[in-house]
């Protein structure tokens, strides 16, 4: 089945390092970066949407399945109409989607996911003190108290871990992700490197 999108996804604790190494990566040439929580900030909090994703969001709770995908496919149909990202030549990054087993199957239809990066994280706490911090630094509503993190984390393994199971084991990276953003990015580069040769020497019609 030829697919729109073939993608890698960033799946991990909230906290983890996905949206850090994201950037990092959408800053190299051939590959196109979205982050499900940057796209919804960006939507009009006034909206009806915005205040169906705001009342999800604040509580730490996953927006329902149908409208992620829907606003996730819709902005990279945007982005494809404005030139920003090239599906023939440019790797998707998904960050923050899928985020349930239903979100992954919706998704199916039209992404490829190709490679899974699992950011793993032994030990919770690094991470509820790097979301604290980055509620200090960026007034994220989802990070603002103690209570929503630990509800955000529980979700995660609850729901979103079972993702995990659903793509094969062989598609799936283990990345340390509480060691140094470098020794991090390090890791991951050495899974990417070779997609993205094998991209670049297969013909465009292929992709």
């Amino acid at each position: 089945m030829l697919r729109a999108y073939q993608a890698l996804l960033l799946i991990g604790l909230p906290g983890s390092g996905k949206s850090t190494q994201g950037k990092i990566l959408g800053a190299l040439p051939g590959i196109h970066y979205w982050e499900a929580g940057e796209a919804l900030r960006a939507i009009d909090p006034d909206s009806n949407i915005g205040r169906v994703i705001h009342h999800h969001i604040s509580r730490g709770e996953l927006i329902p399945d149908e409208l992620a995908v829907a606003l996730c496919l819709d902005d990279l149909k945007a982005r494809v109409t404005a030139g920003a990202y090239h599906p023939a030549t440019d790797l998707l990054v998904l960050d923050g989607i899928p985020r349930t087993v239903r979100q992954a199957a919706l998704l199916d239809a039209q992404v490829a996911v190709i490679k899974i990066l699992h950011l793993v994280c032994s030990d919770v706490e690094p991470v509820v003190q790097r979301l604290r911090q980055r509620a200090a630094e960026q007034g994220r509503a989802d990070d603002a108290e103690e209570r929503v993190i630990r509800h955000r984390l529980e979700l995660y393994q609850r729901v979103t871990a079972r993702l995990l199971a659903y793509y094969p084991a062989e598609c799936i990276a283990t990345i340390a992700a509480l060691r140094s953003p470098a020794e991090v990015l390090d890791q991951i580069l050495h899974v990417l490197i070779p997609l993205l040769n094998r991209r670049r020497a297969r013909p465009a019609d292929e992709l």
